[in-house]
């Protein structure tokens, strides 16, 4: 099976330092938020209905902001070697075949069952 690893849905995101700790040793030393997109998103769900745990890969840079600002960008995108059924009795072992072609995401409305969740 041959992946076309460009074309994937991939989310990126950015970790700083923490400035609000107020001293609290508990406080993380580093945050940030992760916007998940709906092609990401549709892309997990499609492998989690075929009863395949999606697993992510995750990769890490040290970047600089135009500011100064020191940063960590993180990548995370969908391992199609390594996603395993999570139920290995109910169905073969080997990870269910996924779809390889881009994901073409239609506007939906929120309420579309299409896009339901399957957990």
């Amino acid at each position: 099976m041959s992946i076309d690893y460009k074309n994937q849905p991939k989310v990126d995101f950015a970790v700083f330092k923490n400035d609000y700790t107020n001293g609290n040793p508990k406080a993380p030393p580093e945050v940030g938020k992760i916007e998940m997109t709906r092609e990401f998103m549709k892309a997990i769900t499609t492998i989690a209905k075929t009863g395949t745990m999606p697993v992510l890969k995750v990769a890490m840079w040290y970047r600089e902001s135009g500011a100064g600002v020191a940063y960590k960008n993180f990548r995370l995108e969908i391992d199609h070697n390594k996603s395993v059924n999570p139920f290995p009795g109910s169905a073969s072992a080997e990870p269910a075949p996924v779809e390889t072609a881009p994901v073409q995401v239609a506007e939906e409305s929120k309420g579309n069952a299409e896009f339901d969740l399957p957990f």
